[in-house]
């Protein structure tokens, strides 16, 4: 058998020192193009995409401020206001929410807000379970609410503008229209068909397409001058009909999402909330609970429900119209076109 000279074995191994040195090379150039593209990814109801004619410089960062045509984006503190929209003084309740049923009139919403003293908490709903936005957004394939949303983007822009501190609320899970749009993304039963929980379609937690549409959705509203965003109604339905194969139980992917959100905006200074969550979801140290249909007969078992909370006089917010002393170590939103009940 032929032996293989010292000096072939050495060109050998000379030619693949060589090309393990190019190899590294190209690696560290394909990751260094990686970081590159990554801000030009754009997330869409679809997932993600490239857009190389985005401009980077509106997305979130760490910076206290963004571009000029937005307000500035600060750590969300809720200030104390009056339970009277003309601004006389009560620190037992510090602010307002505007719902999808009051918005269905925004021209008496817009009267509503400019009676209003600041500084003070208003939290809009602005899009709802059928997957309607009530703003005019810019998401790809987003379906508009069939109302004129350039009377509620008046309403955004006075708030915006008058030093309100804006909180957005949003339907997480139900959004028919995204659903309908993208079946792969929702929850679905045993023969196929799309699940339908309080009249409307599930999108699937654990979907990374879903996550990318609300961070999207999130990033949007914030760069609309919104301190803080409210995942509404932030749950896996209980439904027996949805058939869902996963190692994870239906609370641990909810808290999985919650999570990501977290993380994601951790380096911003925009807080992330969540309306009538699992007790069980991990919160970070600025975020709140938004809890609605709650009366002055369960606020304590509200409360004890999420007992793990630090200061739940300072992490749960009640929306309620009633005036019942119970609510008064909370804080409270109060509807801001409906008469107060006594």
């Amino acid at each position: 058998m032929r032996s293989i000279s010292y000096r072939a074995r050495a060109r050998w191994r000379k030619g693949l020192t060589v090309g393990l040195f190019v190899l590294a090379l190209l690696l560290l150039a394909s990751v260094l193009f990686v970081v590159y593209l990554g801000r030009f990814v754009v997330y869409t109801p679809d997932g993600a995409r490239l857009d190389f004619g985005r401009d980077s410089s509106r997305d979130l960062a760490v910076e206290s401020s963004v571009p000029v045509t937005t307000a500035p984006l600060e750590r969300i503190e809720i200030e104390f206001a009056s339970p009277d929209p003309h601004g006389q003084t009560s620190e037992l309740v510090n602010g307002w929410y505007i719902d999808l049923d009051m918005l269905q009139d925004p021209a008496a919403v817009l009267e509503a807000v400019q009676a209003l003293s600041p500084p003070c908490t208003v939290m809009i709903d602005l899009k709802g379970g059928n997957g309607s936005f009530y703003y005019s957004t810019a998401i790809d394939g987003a379906q508009r609410a069939e109302i004129d949303v350039s009377a509620v983007d008046a309403v955004l822009s006075y708030l915006r503008s008058h030093g309100f501190t804006m909180v957005a609320r949003i339907r997480t899970f139900q959004d028919s229209h995204f659903a309908e749009q993208h079946v792969n993304c929702s929850l679905q039963t045993a023969n196929g068909t799309l699940w339908v929980g309080n009249g409307f379609y599930w999108l699937d937690p654990g979907n990374d397409a879903v996550l990318a549409y609300l961070k999207q959705i999130a990033r949007e509203l914030a760069e609309k001058g919104f301190k803080e965003i409210v995942f509404d109604d932030f749950r896996f339905p209980n439904g027996t009909q949805i058939v869902y194969n996963s190692d994870k139980s239906r609370t641990e992917l909810i808290s999985d999402v919650a999570t990501d959100l977290l993380n994601f905006f951790s380096s911003s200074n925009i807080t992330i909330s969540f309306g009538n969550p699992t007790a069980e979801l991990p919160l970070s140290g600025a975020s709140h609970v938004y809890l609605s249909g709650v009366t002055g007969a369960g606020v304590n078992a509200a409360v004890k429900s999420y007992s793990r909370l630090k200061n739940p006089e300072a992490r749960i917010v009640f929306l309620t119209a009633s005036n019942d002393n119970r609510f008064d170590p909370y804080q409270v939103l109060r509807p801001l076109v409906t008469q107060t009940l006594p």
